[in-house]
């Protein structure tokens, strides 16, 4: 299988992706993931200590998230000392950050405005949530503030303006249009006297199915207007997504020919305009129908240790040289709650080296 892969991405990807200027690759493939005191504290689990457990797994590289609701709840009144302690453990660790900004922060709902702006504003579900002039306003001071905060602190590589934005998201379906994004991504451009690249995430979708009905009710091509505003395009993916409709449960899965079909594209366009092509969010926790993450001792359908390792050497393939596993709060879960180490011992085999001892 792992054969099959690499022949089918060297056959669908035009070979000016090979060719493309060194500085847009590593040398060496980085592992890395995104950590979420929101997760932590959903499972239960103590985020302090999660968090330095998966900073000293030898990741490569760790997204942050700067949540609006947590750190400004009170108007003007902002409290850092959470998001200024994650990022001064992966700096004695030299571990680079992405810091993602805005209204939309990775992990569930989806945004983090605080109750105070809500309860002045109404928003309707599905609403393009930048039509409300107070919400961008307070949007943009809040940036200004986390940017400003942050922009001396050399272990941040990269700047990610909201996440998923284009998607529509979140218990209300909301979603932020292209020109207040391109507002963010401009504003965080001038605060940053180091000029770190800027990168955008979007949502994927290579099942059929999922494919056609985000292609009915997507507002906007959301690959394409990222590439256009980011250095960096960021891709979320996750070959085998659950849905409950009522009592009724689906699982929407993909094969690594339609993957490997559906994504060349989106990475040769990206390459043709010059813009590197990461990996966001790479399933390794399972999307179980109608759960915000699976919590049973039962082996879950839509993920296992072995497809998430099949699933990175697949991005890999592809030419994509940085990939954020999604799921670390997951994978120490299994072990705290049910001494299931398969997640992590599968991890361990990403490097040369133990990464968790």
């Amino acid at each position: 299988m792992r054969i099959l892969r690499y022949t089918l991405a060297i056959i669908m990807l035009p070979s000016f992706i090979f060719s493309q200027p060194a500085f847009l690759f590593a040398e060496e493939p980085r592992i890395g993931t995104t950590y979420s005191k929101v997760q932590c504290e959903y499972f239960g689990q103590n985020w302090k200590e999660v968090y330095i457990s998966i900073l000293d797994m030898g990741i490569d590289i760790i997204r942050l998230g700067a949540y609006w609701s947590r750190i400004e709840e009170k108007k003007g009144r902002y409290d850092f000392k959470y998001l200024d302690w994650q990022i001064s453990e992966a700096k004695k660790r030299n571990i680079p950050v992405i810091l993602t900004v805005g209204m939309k922060a990775p992990r569930w709902p989806e945004y983090f405005i605080p109750e105070r702006i809500l309860e002045k504003i109404q928003l309707k579900s599905g609403q393009d949530v930048s039509k409300s002039d107070y919400l961008r306003k307070e949007t943009i001071e809040f940036v200004k503030k986390v940017v400003n905060r942050y922009r001396d602190e050399s272990i941040i590589c990269c700047w990610q303006v909201e996440n998923e934005p284009f998607d529509k998201s979140g218990p209300d379906r909301f979603w932020i249009g292209p020109a207040f994004l391109k507002e963010e991504v401009g504003l965080v451009r001038s605060l940053d006297p180091e000029k770190r690249p800027i990168m955008i995430n979007v949502a994927t979708y290579p099942n059929k199915i999922l494919h056609f009905l985000n292609e009915i009710t997507r507002p906007t091509d959301a690959a394409s207007e990222a590439t256009k505003l980011a250095d960096i395009l960021g891709l979320n993916i996750y070959p085998v997504v659950g849905h409950k409709m009522q009592a009724l449960k689906f699982y929407f899965r993909t094969s690594p020919e339609e993957r490997i079909k559906y994504f060349a594209p989106i990475i040769q366009n990206a390459k043709k305009e010059g813009k590197d092509v990461w990996v966001t969010e790479l399933q390794a926790e399972p999307w179980e129908p109608g759960q915000v993450v699976h919590e049973g001792e039962e082996d879950p359908l839509t993920v296992s240790p072995s497809l998430m390792a099949e699933y990175l050497d697949e991005v890999l393939s592809l030419g994509i040289d940085t990939v954020l596993l999604w799921g670390a709060e997951y994978w120490l879960y299994r072990k705290e709650r049910y001494g299931d180490t398969g997640w992590l011992d599968k991890v361990n085999a990403f490097k040369h080296t133990p990464i968790y001892e």
